[in-house]
């Protein structure tokens, strides 16, 4: 049988590839006799290795030759593939992602030799096509409780049919069980802390960015906590195995935990507020869901309640690139890659700081558009004189407002003027640039966002200031819109 040996050569073997970028070198083909190929298969993809069941997934394919090779004859054939734009390589304790340069000889009637190369990839942007997988990372948390009441089905209903009073037996221990659970779990903590919950600022961010959010609740009686706990993590979960082999494995690659308060009283009835910060690691690894392979980021608050079962709840985050190649950086890793990066962005901050001035002047006069007011406020974000001087420039100006609910309901009392009598005050986002928005709800108004739920929303409303602790622009809703 004839011996086929292929190797690959990058041109560039220590390069970080970005999305959209050509990956380009040789293949090499060496044969021992004479033999036909039906095809030479280049190929670039990537795959996960680690605990999990392998992941793979392709981007591009090309077939580079056809034909006859003779005995003793060396062959070269030039590539130039796509680098592919999602997942980004990691390399994690039980999950790892590569991108590899894959070449396959179909040989007729014998053994498809094949060899692989990898490759680094960095993304600078998410792909199009991932706002569906962005989501369903952001609903993980609720899957436990569906696949828990779809097992109480599966499990408990095939007895009660099958096996009469046995059936019934089980059922009602089965349904004891969950309602404990419930007890313990859900209504207990409720009952003394009235309606907990707390709320991210913005739940998709990037490395090194600032995660900002707020436990708030109103107890019905006056409690003494332990202590209230909010934990940030990133998790990498590997699923191995199916059926009753069927292992999920689980390691923490990042953890960081802050204690709100402690030995604090809740007096009854008072609405008390904790907020919370975390500065996210400028190395933090990307959110992925890759099916049985995932890094998934929550934060977790915990209120520790003396001699009673204990509140807590966890909501998903979302991990996405920093956008580089706006900061200039390419595939430049160097040093003097980061200098020019910091420059190109000092100078963009400066245009808009420039600039700021002269179109908050002109706003009044001008006929504005929120389109506008939105593209002006997110050019000056990170000044803070800069971005009051442009808010205050359209405060009191009505506009059309379009906003990509986030939470309904969010707060509501005497202590925010802005707030309607009876109405309420919700987060929400502009769709492009995702400036953050609150939105004060008059009471009319009221059925219509709970029936959007998190939902796209337009009507008319009026600039009235700007959250400076949570960073978004404040909008006065019309009750006529």
């Amino acid at each position: 049988m004839a011996k086929c040996e292929l190797s690959i050569e990058l041109d560039e073997p220590n390069r970080v590839y970005h999305e959209g970028e050509k990956v380009e070198g040789i293949a090499h083909v060496k044969v021992d006799s004479t033999v036909k190929c039906t095809g030479l298969v280049l190929s670039t993809g990537w795959k996960t290795h680690g605990r999990g069941n392998v992941t793979s997934g392709p981007t591009e394919e090309t077939t580079v030759f056809s034909g006859q090779w003779t005995q003793g004859t060396k062959y070269e054939y030039r590539f130039s593939l796509s680098a592919g734009d999602w997942p980004q390589t990691y390399h994690g304790q039980i999950l790892s992602i590569d991108h590899y340069v894959e070449a396959k000889a179909k040989i007729p009637w014998a053994f498809d030799p094949k060899t692989a190369t990898p490759f680094m990839v960095r993304v600078t942007q998410l792909p199009t096509w991932h706002d569906e997988e962005l989501s369903q990372i952001l609903k993980k948390s609720k899957k436990p409780q569906i696949i828990g009441m779809v097992l109480f089905a599966v499990i408990c209903v095939p007895q009660l049919r099958f096996t009469g009073w046995v059936g019934v037996g089980v059922l009602g221990f089965v349904g004891l069980a969950v309602a404990v659970f419930w007890l313990k779990q859900k209504f207990l903590p409720r009952y003394l802390l009235g309606t907990p919950n707390f709320y991210i600022q913005e739940d998709t961010l990037a490395p090194g960015s600032e995660l900002v959010g707020e436990f708030i609740t109103q107890t019905r009686k006056t409690v003494v906590p332990n202590a209230i706990t909010v934990a940030l993590r990133g998790t990498e979960v590997c699923v191995s195995g199916s059926g009753s082999n069927r292992t999920t494995h689980k390691n923490v690659v990042f953890e960081e935990i802050q204690e709100l308060q402690s030995n604090t009283t809740l007096q009854a009835g008072t609405e008390n507020r904790c907020p919370f910060s975390f500065q996210l690691p400028e190395d933090a690894a990307l959110s992925v869901n890759l099916k049985e392979n995932s890094l998934i980021w929550s934060v977790e608050v915990e209120v520790d309640i003396p001699r009673w079962p204990d509140w807590r709840k966890n909501q998903s985050i979302y991990i996405v690139p920093t956008n580089e190649k706006r900061l200039g950086l390419g595939s430049d890793q160097s040093g003097a890659g980061v200098t020019r990066a910091s420059d190109t962005l000092a100078q963009e901050k400066s245009q808009a700081s420039d600039s700021a001035t002269e179109n908050s002047n002109s706003m009044m006069a001008a006929g504005v558009t929120f389109v506008e007011t939105v593209a002006q406020i997110w050019a000056v974000r990170d000044d803070r004189d800069q971005l009051e001087m442009v808010v205050d420039a359209v405060i009191g100006l009505s506009f059309t407002i379009e906003a990509q609910v986030e939470r309904r309901l969010l707060y509501a009392g005497d202590e925010d003027p802005n707030v309607y009598k009876d109405g309420y005050a919700v987060w929400a986002r502009y769709p492009g640039p995702r400036l953050p928005l609150v939105l004060y709800v008059p009471h009319d108004l009221g059925d219509e966002f709970e029936q959007l739920g998190r939902g796209a929303w337009t009507g008319r409303g009026v600039v009235v200031g700007w959250d400076s602790l949570h960073g978004r622009l404040q909008i006065k809703l019309d009750s006529t819109s």
